[in-house]
């Protein structure tokens, strides 16, 4: 792994870091990007790790990184999102740490909403916010995407609409390599079975777009990811009782 530049804010570290893994994604990085950038909280750093992509997105994220000296990239051999994530986390250095994918985005006041709950209350490990999945424009729906309704706020169990306390990924650990699509279920299922506190928040902070290739088109995969991952939680619950 390579650092795509070296720099930082005068030494200090920021409030938040952002974690937007990238792979193919020219066609939907700058919007994520630009809805970073435009929130209300502005003590952040972003990290964009570049997961082996062959099309134009390593320019467009290096772009932002010459642009904006709050933002880094690191480029990689390809993995999977998961390690993605885990590789940013492991260079962040903010005190939360939020996730963005590359074509979603957030609300301007995004992270403010999340602070306002994470910092009135030090007892939580972390909150989770709605979201709103959106077709994208010119798109049909597809036929995977049958779980909700379109437009409608729901809670957001989900990395884009998540902040965390950074020391809770010390104590309960990274994502799961274990899990390529669905190590965000298990995270939230080892924290549930962790007893982390956490706030649920009635506010939408991420728009989530739909399309036919997001991730969550690969059911089958998916869904036997679920099946081990529970199977994980209640083997947890078996020792802990």
């Amino acid at each position: 792994m390579t650092n795509g530049d070296s720099t930082g804010n005068g030494g200090s570290d920021p409030l938040v870091s952002v974690i937007v893994p990238v792979y193919n994604g020219e066609d939907y990085l700058a919007e994520a990007l630009d809805s970073i950038l435009a929130q209300t909280c502005q003590d952040l750093e972003i990290i964009l790790v570049n997961d082996g992509s062959t099309d134009s997105s390593p320019a467009l994220a290096q772009h932002y990184a010459t642009a904006h000296a709050n933002i880094h990239c690191l480029h990689k051999s390809n993995g999977g999102v998961t390690v993605a994530r885990n590789d940013g986390i492991r260079r962040s250095r903010g005190r939360y740490i939020g996730f963005l994918d590359q074509d979603d985005r957030w609300a301007r006041n995004a992270l403010e909403i999340h602070l306002q709950r994470l910092q009135a209350n030090p007892a939580l490990g972390y909150s989770v916010a709605r979201q709103r999945c959106y077709l994208q424009p010119g798109a049909p729906r597809p036929e995977w995407f049958g779980l909700q309704e379109l437009d409608t706020p729901v809670a957001g169990y989900l990395p884009g609409a998540l902040l965390v306390r950074r020391e809770l990924f010390e104590q309960i650990g990274y994502f799961d390599l274990r899990y390529p699509i669905s190590a965000d279920a298990d995270w939230f299922a080892r924290a549930r079975d962790a007893g982390i506190p956490m706030a649920e928040i009635d506010a939408v902070v991420l728009e989530r777009r739909i399309h036919r290739h997001n991730q969550s088109a690969q059911a089958e995969r998916i869904h036997d990811e679920l099946f081990n991952l529970l199977h994980a939680s209640l083997r947890r619950k078996r020792t802990q009782a």
